[in-house]
């Protein structure tokens, strides 16, 4: 129950600083970069776009929340109360992975519109939100001011972006298999080309592994960056 109101509540939040508009207008301008782009490229474009959607918008978005909840101490009186951490980490989580899904299948729909494997693609748009925001968490709530969050978050993003120059063919290397923008990458681009059951089971596992991971690392630094400050705060 405290879960659903605070995610019911983040989503008012997020409507109320203007999130929904920022990402209505990003989905048309993406929209509008789509079809300008001759057809060959579209699909490929489109795909990059996505990922961009959940991954790097989601990253940032997180970390602009985060640091403003900080700059307002909301987090001090907040986890006195029996509101758990990990449901202040589900609620933030879920209320952009809605916000993302939301907006990747409005642009693909609009573009190419419906198909049969929108499944898969929706799936790669939701792990891949999630994995994000979360680590964008973690980022966040370790910073104070929104400079220091950009300087962190160059590491994640270059690291995290490199499948993307073998998805355009610049450069390829055989690790970057274990990165979770390969996987997602495969994901979006079933809805054009179809994938073996293998290459899904692939995705979803590592996928997965990284949501886990991505959550321990979120849970890990909100206790160490707020709760145990709070604690000794109190005492």
């Amino acid at each position: 129950m405290r879960l659903t109101s605070a995610l019911f509540y983040d989503v008012k939040l997020q409507f109320r600083h203007g999130l929904y508009i920022a990402y209505f207008l990003i989905s048309h301008f993406y929209i509008l970069l789509l079809f300008q782009l001759p057809a060959s490229y579209r699909e490929t474009a489109n795909v990059l776009l996505t990922f961009s959607d959940p991954s790097m918008l989601g990253f940032f978005f997180i970390g602009g929340l985060v640091l403003l909840e900080k700059g307002q101490h909301i987090h001090d009186p907040l986890f006195v109360t029996p509101y758990k951490p990990e449901e202040y980490i589900l609620s933030k989580t879920m209320s952009l992975m809605i916000l993302s899904v939301l907006s990747s299948l409005y642009i693909h729909i609009i573009t190419f519109g419906f198909s049969s494997s929108l499944f898969l693609f929706t799936l790669g748009v939701l792990l891949t939100s999630m994995i994000f925001t979360l680590l964008g968490l973690a980022v966040a709530i370790r910073c104070e001011t929104v400079n220091q969050f950009f300087l962190r978050s160059v590491i994640y993003t270059v690291v995290f972006c490199l499948p993307l120059l073998s998805y355009v063919g610049i450069w390829d290397a055989n690790w970057m298999i274990w990165l979770p923008t390969h996987a997602s990458l495969l994901l979006l681009r079933s809805v054009f080309e179809p994938i073996s059951v293998s290459t899904i089971l692939y995705c979803v596992v590592t996928l997965s592994g990284w949501l886990a991971f991505s959550f321990w690392l979120a849970r890990r630094s909100f206790y160490q960056s707020i709760i145990l400050k709070i604690g000794k705060e109190r005492t």
